[in-house]
């Protein structure tokens, strides 16, 4: 198994003391950047990716030998855990040690943003002068779930949207977007909202808000899990917005509220708790109408398609391949890469691209 190639010159061109930075750091930051802006990382026949993958070791990233973590990359990662890089999250009910903090992105974007941003799938939320995909700092909790969304989506036949809405208006992460005459009122074709920042009771309310002023579509909230949904139905429902909004409207009233040990509701009682608070006058929930988790979105999908469009970097070939949403693909070696190509679909040029099978997901003893 070939490791992981670093594009060159990253150091030469970047604000930062290269000093303090070898080339196992460089390669164990590039596996963090790659992953973190839904780049799918191939070995063999096995992709990885944020989307559809649940967060592997980042050995089985870099696709090191046992030798060569402990003597090279884990000492490398070890150091960058000590300056205060990564952290430890719970992610899909896995542990990750190696989540980025803000510090560490900022060194990414640094080191990596050129070459990203001729990578990354195009006519995404990807910020040039940032070097990441949407929020430059989001939590990679969040970054997880968006990206989850976004498959969960595309297996059961659904378009969407990143961050719609107009820039410097408060708008939700994703849209769901029905291809076919099925109405705008189901779950999958919804805005969704991830909840990952559970303590910031304002942010609820504007959240709620947001989603009360257009009830043409419904909206869907995902949390980390379901004791942090249960609870945050419960706190919309016993406040008074109008504390936080200055407004009389919107209201919230939910059925069953207060849910008193909220680690025992299930989503589908949830679930069904917001149906009955929209169909019967006694309640009012405008601006929440499902919720799920993460986890959630992850089992309920019923094959394991990484969401397209979609790059993917083969560690094994040197080359990084861009698969649209109708599966054609175009490729660019990493040799390329480093003299200035960009990695862009030709809509002219249908004949230069073949049409693989969906890369597949690595199977649980991976």
């Amino acid at each position: 198994m070939a490791k992981l190639q670093v594009p060159k010159n990253t150091l030469s061109s970047a604000d930062v003391d290269s000093n303090k930075i070898t080339d196992a750091h460089l390669t164990v930051m590039w596996a963090i950047a790659l992953w973190y802006n839904g780049v799918g990382i191939q070995h063999g026949s096995r992709v990885y990716h944020i989307g559809s993958t649940k967060p592997p070791a980042l050995q089985t990233l870099i696709g090191c030998s046992d030798a060569e973590w402990n003597d090279i990359y884990g000492p490398a990662f070890e150091d960058l855990e000590n300056r205060g890089g990564v952290v430890g999250k719970t992610l899909l009910r896995r542990t990750v040690p190696w989540a980025p903090t803000k510090e560490l992105l900022i060194t990414i974007d640094n080191l990596f943003s050129h070459h990203l941003e001729r990578i990354v799938v195009p006519h995404s939320a990807f910020n040039s002068k940032l070097g990441h995909i949407g929020d430059p700092y989001e939590s990679l909790t969040h970054r997880t779930a968006v990206e989850q969304v976004v498959s969960w989506l595309y297996e059961k036949g659904f378009d969407w949207k990143l961050y719609p809405g107009n820039v410097g208006h408060q708008r939700p992460d994703v849209r769901g977007i029905t291809p076919f005459d099925a109405g705008q009122q189901t779950m999958m074709a919804s805005k969704i909202e991830v909840i990952s920042d559970h303590n910031n009771k304002k942010m609820y309310v504007k959240k709620y808000n947001m989603f009360s002023k257009d009830p043409s579509r419904t909206s869907l909230w995902i949390f980390k899990n379901r004791k942090l949904a249960a609870k945050g139905i419960t706190w919309l429902s016993e406040i008074n917005l109008s504390n936080y909004t200055g407004e009389e409207w919107p209201k919230c009233r939910i059925a069953n509220t207060p849910l008193n040990n909220p680690e025992n509701y299930s989503v589908q009682t949830l679930n069904n708790y917001l149906e009955r608070s929209r169909e019967k006058s006694t309640f009012t929930c405008t601006g929440l109408d499902y919720v799920q988790t993460i986890a959630g979105l992850y089992a309920d999908r019923d094959d394991d398609i990484i969401r397209r469009p979609v790059t993917i970097w083969n560690a094994d070939t040197a080359e990084i391949t861009l698969v649209d949403d109708i599966g054609r693909s175009v490729s660019l070696s990493v040799d390329g890469l480093n003299h200035g190509g960009k990695l862009r679909m030709d809509e002219h040029i249908v004949n230069s691209c073949t049409n693989p099978e969906p890369p597949r997901k690595p199977q649980p003893s991976d």
